[in-house]
């Protein structure tokens, strides 16, 4: 990219983590960043939590070290009190001026510890996840020397109006403009879905069921599915049942530089999700000239397709977004506008030329502020919010509070008392017996037997 000299800019860190077979739109938005500034000579560290040993296989990971970027991964620890603490030391270690945290709980808390002692930082918002909104909340950016990045225009509003940020920076997720593009063709008409495969936030089964419908309207339709994720198995299952696997083609995942090849060779995308920020997927797709149908939810996709005019947006129901694709194919002169239309629109806005530059001047307005002196000192007891509600399930991995401690000590001293009473009850019963064999006289034991015999088997079917 060649836009800045390295001597206007100190050493940046970023923290993220590492997953294999992830090719998800931050991952990729953050790989591209990190090379870029790299060929640049901007002087970066990077510090990645792995959540299995499948982290060290991750392709970012491999992309970065091969390009000679300083990379330092940590298994996610028991508790994210120690997440925290291995961030601030490995802040310390590399001792950056600008700290660039992205998604994970235990880094943004990190942030705003290192931001007490004079590490700017920024807090990038890359969806209108309720995840996101209550960290913000928690954390506060702004009031904690850093400032607030969302990759919309809809998402930076929605802070303010949410009181998490007063002045927050707009920066998309740019991509590269490739001279490649898509074309017309009925023969077939391919429609594309790139992302997870899941129900949560991408609604999956929406986007299948716009699928089936739309090859069963037009059989010169054929689609693509780009992407893994947990319901694979049920959505290979639903489109066999339907007896359309030879037209709706599961093509997995893929290596992040060839997706654009790929996409090249459809005509429209499809997206139906429940909530998003600016897909990146998406933007590579309106990049080349693939026409969006896309469903109209509050977020940044309004901002990029224009109704009519670059892209069809559609409701919630699969039925209209299947109409949608069966107008496309009957109507290549709305196509060729659309696409070019969606061309120009990414390439004057979100390339990632532009979006660069932006990070760029962000990273140096934070720069000034730094006042940090190494090492930091390090909080031996680090001191974190409590779950919010919205967090139950993502974000239990909170070290039990001393009263917690003792409340559970004194449940295993209690288990253990109980146990001890029961085996001693049973020792006892079984020493009387021995030793009342051995030393009485048969006949007197019997009639012992017959008197209290239904005391003892009573007792036996009660523990039963």
């Amino acid at each position: 990219m060649n836009l800045i000299s390295r001597h206007k800019y100190p050493l940046i860190a970023f923290a993220y983590y590492s997953k294999k077979n992830d090719i998800g739109g931050v991952t990729t938005w953050l790989e591209r960043l990190l090379l870029g500034m790299h060929k640049d000579s901007i002087p970066i560290a990077v510090y990645l939590i792995k959540y299995d040993s499948d982290g060290e296989d991750s392709t970012l990971l491999h992309n970065l070290r091969e390009a000679g970027i300083s990379v330092d991964i940590a298994v996610e620890s028991t508790y994210i009190e120690e997440d925290v603490s291995c961030i601030l030391s490995f802040l310390n270690r590399h001792q950056p001026q600008v700290f660039l945290p992205q998604c994970i709980e235990s880094m943004y808390y990190a942030a705003r510890i290192a931001a007490k002692r004079g590490l700017p930082w920024a807090m990038t918002v890359h969806s209108d996840d309720p995840v996101y909104w209550t960290f913000a909340q928690k954390i506060a950016p702004e009031a904690n020397n850093g400032l607030m990045v969302g990759v919309s225009d809809y998402i930076c509003k929605k802070a303010v109006q949410k009181g998490v940020a007063n002045q927050p920076k707009t920066i998309p997720c740019g991509v590269p403009i490739f001279e490649n593009a898509a074309s017309f063709s009925d023969s077939p008409f391919r429609v594309v879905y790139c992302g997870r495969v899941m129900e949560e936030q991408k609604r999956i089964s929406l986007v299948l069921e716009a699928m089936c419908q739309a090859c069963c309207l037009d059989p010169r339709i054929e689609c693509w599915i780009i992407g893994d994720g947990d319901e694979m198995t049920i959505s290979r299952d639903l489109v066999n049942e339907r007896g359309l696997s030879d037209r709706i083609i599961f093509l997995g995942l893929i290596e992040s530089s060839t997706v654009q090849s790929k996409l090249a060779l459809c005509q429209a995308i499809l997206l139906m999700s429940d909530y998003e920020g600016l897909p990146v997927a998406l933007l590579e797709a309106m990049a080349i000239g693939v026409v969006p149908i896309v469903r109209l939810i509050p977020s940044g996709i309004p901002e990029l397709v224009k109704h009519n005019e670059s892209g069809l947006l559609v409701d919630d129901t699969p039925e209209q977004a299947a109409e949608g694709v069966v107008h496309l194919v009957n109507h290549p002169d709305l196509w060729l506008k659309y696409s070019n239309a969606s061309k120009s629109l990414v390439a004057e806005n979100y390339s990632e030329e532009i979006c660069y530059q932006r990070w760029l001047n962000v990273i140096s307005e934070l720069s000034d502020r730094s006042t940090i002196n190494y090492p930091m000192k390090i909080p031996k007891r680090i001191s974190i919010p409590p779950v919010d509600p919205i967090l139950v399930g993502r974000a239990q991995r909170r070290r039990p509070s001393i009263m917690d401690q003792v409340r559970a000590k004194s449940h295993q001293i209690m288990m253990f008392i109980l146990v001890f009473i029961i085996n001693f009850r049973y020792f006892f019963m079984e020493f009387g017996f021995s030793l009342g064999r051995k030393i009485l006289p048969k006949s007197f034991r019997e009639q012992l037997w017959n008197k209290y015999s239904r005391f003892f088997i009573s007792s036996e079917r009660e523990d039963k």
